[in-house]
């Protein structure tokens, strides 16, 4: 229950004068944060540096119960709201939740809403098709061969079109703003014409135009027309849920030719890794994308993720796989 943009009654207690865990503990799949006594921890007092209009007091009352049962995207919107989004870390890292909870809390996005947020840790990469100069913007560039088979199978042969010459790859990164949000930034592009790969000072064209004040971004997919939409807003909450809210904020549509992926980056072994980011990211699925077995990595398996701001360390069960379950906010380091 929320009063006052406060959070619960409650009561944070450390058992006797012994000193409290420095880690991250993973316990099956509930994640408790450092200076927490045990997993079953329910309620927390949480200071803050500075008042706010949520925090009059300097101070947030944490309910663990009534926070895993808030919406998607609830926590980022409500520390928005307050003006300070440090206020998301702090609740996050009071009390013990099952792992996925805060990266729920922290975005509305999932793959059945048909969106997905971005900003700061994200990355976009954008493929881009070169045509033989003069060709037509909607000339098809993959044509139908031929098509054979029976009732029970079909067979369909396709070939690229000889306009098609290559491809470009651009990458995006999402740069915090002062004040909240981020702006879009170009990273890097590369062509690919006839199997030969060369580096390009800039993307052919770059798609995200909008204007200074916007700062948060939301990614729309349209799969019956085979393109995305990019919309923009100068705040969270104008974000809409639906495209039909285009009137109100920035839309960018890109062209049907144009594919779009987006990204978390997440430092593995020193460098940063990028992993699909349409689904709620986890350890399983950094293994998948730097390609190495669960089995060979574990034994030397070390996670840490922020607290109070500072890298702690992840502490999880060896001999169990829950660690690969672990969803992640994309600010962790991983290394075997």
């Amino acid at each position: 229950m929320v009063k006052r943009y406060a959070m619960g009654p409650i009561l944070l207690l450390l058992a006797g004068c012994a000193k409290p865990p420095s880690a991250w503990r993973l316990t099956g799949q509930v994640l408790t944060p450092p200076r927490v006594a045990n997993p079953s921890v329910e309620h927390a007092i949480v200071r803050v540096p500075r008042a706010t209009d949520c925090t009059p007091k300097r101070k947030l009352t944490v309910d663990r119960a009534e926070l895993e049962k808030r919406d998607r995207g609830w926590l980022a919107d409500w520390s928005e709201r307050c003006g300070d989004p440090s206020l998301a870390a702090r609740v996050l890292e009071a009390v013990p939740l099952t792992t996925g909870v805060g990266f729920r809390l922290m975005h509305a996005d999932d793959v059945r809403a048909g969106f997905v947020d971005l900003g700061p840790g994200n990355r976009m990469e954008v493929l881009s098709p070169i045509v033989r100069e003069g060709t037509d913007e909607n000339a098809p560039l993959i044509e139908e061969q031929s098509v054979a088979g029976t009732d029970q199978r079909i067979e369909v042969v396709l070939k690229t079109s000889p306009n098609l010459v290559g491809q470009e790859a651009a990458f995006y990164g999402f740069e915090p703003k002062a004040g909240g949000g981020s702006r879009i930034v170009p990273i890097s592009a590369t062509a690919r014409v006839r199997g030969i790969e060369m580096p390009l000072e800039r993307a052919g064209k770059n798609y995200f135009t909008f204007t200074g004040q916007t700062g948060y971004y939301r990614m729309f997919f349209k799969p019956e027309e085979q393109t995305a939409v990019m919309v923009g807003a100068a705040a969270r909450d104008q974000l809409p849920r639906d495209l039909a809210g285009c009137d109100k904020v920035e839309c960018i549509t890109l062209p049907k030719r144009v594919g779009i992926n987006p990204y978390l980056e997440v430092s593995v072994n020193g460098k940063l890794l990028a992993i699909p980011a349409h689904m709620p990211p986890t350890v399983r699925a950094v293994l998948q994308a730097a390609k190495v077995r669960a089995q060979d990595v574990l034994p030397t398996l070390a996670i840490t993720k922020p607290y109070a701001g500072k890298p702690a360390p992840v502490e999880f069960d060896r001999t169990k796989q829950d660690v690969l379950g672990l969803v992640l906010s994309g600010d962790e380091a991983i290394r075997w």
